[in-house]
């Protein structure tokens, strides 16, 4: 339209060299202002909020080094970022979105030395050497008892915001989603709790407490998940991991073996009524098969 308009305009004004201007000039407004190709947008998601977290989740007390999952405890809504490319003379730009995530992952409910490798979704994203496949900002809370409130979950939630003091947890700051479906995945943790494999009659003491006076000639195990909806279920899984009996079981009859120590039944009913009852007086319970 402009280039006709334009055209005559230059003619009446200039002759032929006018009208030739005019319409170079047309032709630029029509392309630049009245016809301007529509830009094209990249995919772009219509719901940002995360649902991620489930109330009631055990968080297990991680021994040895473990391949743990861990659970959701906070995390912020997608942040959309937007960014736009040129196509050209005489082609319309094209619009791209991308999403970022923050949120927190509670690891173990005691403390640990630090993790090694992470995967997401299966795939790793972050090698031996602590080097991320995805940008990403990363915090690890190792679960001491005088931890600090991680600054963005606190920055965001202000002043009320708590420590976690005894749980280990990880922070991821401003994940990119694009390689998981611009999702949070599912991630999992090498965690790496102590030093080197644990004594199974050490782990069962540190679960249940005094009560128990295991020895360290107990089968070593490289890494152990307790959790349970007590203590007798968890060390008796523990004697199941163990494998040859050695971890003491409070209520249940089973023969020590030639490494571990023999309990008479005073021991036995003293961590039977403190680990299932919270009684501080044994209970009589049947004689012990020999």
């Amino acid at each position: 339209m402009a280039t006709i308009v334009l055209t005559v305009a230059g003619s009446l004004i200039g002759g032929p060299v006018g009208g030739a201007i005019g319409g170079l000039l047309g032709g630029v407004v029509d392309r630049e202002v009245l016809f301007k190709p529509k830009g094209r947008e990249g995919p772009r998601l219509s719901e940002l909020r995360v649902q991620t977290s489930s109330y009631g989740t055990q968080i297990p007390k991680i021994f040895g080094t473990m391949r743990v999952a861990g659970s959701v405890i906070w995390a912020t809504d997608l942040v959309e970022h937007r960014s736009t490319q040129s196509g050209g003379k005489g082609r319309p730009s094209t619009t791209n979105y991308s999403y970022t995530a923050s949120f927190a992952v509670a690891l173990s409910a005691r403390p640990i030395l630090g993790i090694g490798r992470i995967w997401a979704d299966g795939k790793l994203l972050r090698g031996a050497a602590g080097d991320f496949k995805a940008r990403t900002g990363f915090r690890l809370h190792p679960g001491s008892e005088d931890q600090a409130p991680d600054p963005l979950i606190a920055a965001a939630e202000g002043g009320m915001t708590p420590a976690h003091r005894g749980i280990a947890y990880a922070v991821f700051e401003d994940l990119e989603l694009g390689d998981f479906g611009n999702r949070i995945p599912s991630l999992s943790f090498e965690v790496i709790a102590d030093s080197g494999p644990q004594a199974a009659g050490a782990i069962a003491r540190a679960l249940a407490g005094d009560v128990l006076a295991a020895d360290e000639g107990t089968t070593a195990l490289a890494g152990f998940a307790a959790s349970g909806a007590s203590a007798r279920a968890v060390i008796e899984t523990l004697a199941g991991a163990a494998g040859d009996g050695s971890a003491p079981m409070p209520g249940c009859w089973r023969c020590c073996t030639a490494t571990a120590p023999r309990w008479n039944w005073r021991t036995w009913a003293r961590a039977r009524s403190t680990a299932e009852t919270g009684a501080t007086s044994p209970q009589p319970i049947p004689h012990r098969a020999r």
